[in-house]
């Protein structure tokens, strides 16, 4: 089985900091970037993700519409990590009780959440 995860954002930035990282850790992972809630549907029935990572920064839909999405619609059980925008312990509560797993504030440093990307995969 091949291990992929999937990251949701429409930011170019937001998908490079992970990327090479990732690519030099584990040189056969596949990253996918979904860069709109139309693509969701469609990347998440071509491929069994083993992460799900979700930019808050993502314009035109609701991170919590995502996740809700992903986990009632798409029957998706992969761990949710979340990178939020908004901070406030309401928002975040939601998100955990829609089903993301993880919340990582920004900013935050690209070779620990890699690192940790990497321990979560190769287990």
């Amino acid at each position: 089985m091949r291990l992929a995860i999937l990251i949701i954002t429409d930011d170019v930035v937001f998908p490079n900091l992970f990327e090479v990282l990732l690519q030099r850790m584990i040189p056969e992972l596949k990253i996918e970037i979904c860069e709109s809630y139309n693509e969701i549907d469609i990347k998440i029935n071509a491929e069994n993700y083993k992460l799900i990572i979700l930019d808050g920064k993502i314009s035109k839909t609701s991170p919590i519409e995502i996740v809700q999405h992903i986990r009632l619609k798409n029957k998706i059980k992969a761990p949710i990590w979340f990178f939020p925008e908004i901070r406030t312990k309401s928002y975040i509560d939601k998100m955990y009780e829609v089903g993301a797993n993880r919340m990582i504030t920004k900013p935050f440093d690209p070779y620990i959440v890699t690192s940790e990307i990497v321990s979560l995969l190769v287990k």
